[in-house]
């Protein structure tokens, strides 16, 4: 394993670590105060349009998409964050880049973009060691790894 290779893993166990935390935040909060899903919306800094989506989903039906979003998509892409496979955590880093280019909409640029920056080099060297693990004749047979 390269040293490229190693901290890559590192910095993905990190990013799956933190989603899988949030989710874990997600679960009690969800237990504890569902209704403070209402007031977590009134902050946002977005379009008035994702305003109203925020009131009629998280807040509205906080037992259906807190457990999807906040819960279930977190988790997912936090445990494809921890994968060994590269596709497979290539996935994950790609779900948690999302994840937080939403949160940039939402208004938390403070957040966000820092989490970006540090993504993008975990992103890139995983795409680098997918095409590590390709062998020429994976080109020609159109096998993954």
């Amino acid at each position: 394993m390269t040293l490229r290779t190693a901290l890559v893993l590192r910095g993905s166990r990190v990013f799956g670590g933190l989603m899988i935390g949030g989710a874990g935040l997600n679960t009690a909060l969800l237990a504890a105060a569902p209704e403070s899903y209402a007031a977590l919306g009134a902050w946002l800094d977005g379009p008035a349009a994702l305003r109203r989506l925020w009131a009629g989903t998280m807040s509205a039906h906080p037992y259906v998409w807190v457990p999807l979003v906040g819960i279930g998509f977190e988790f997912g892409i936090g445990i494809l964050a921890l994968a060994r496979r590269p596709r497979r955590r290539l996935v994950g880093l790609l779900g948690i880049a999302l994840f937080h280019v939403g949160l940039l909409v939402m208004g938390l640029w403070w957040w966000a973009l820092p989490v970006l920056a540090l993504l993008m080099p975990l992103l890139v060297g995983t795409w680098r060691d997918i095409d590590l693990h390709r062998s020429p004749s994976d080109a020609v047979t159109g096998a993954v790894g």
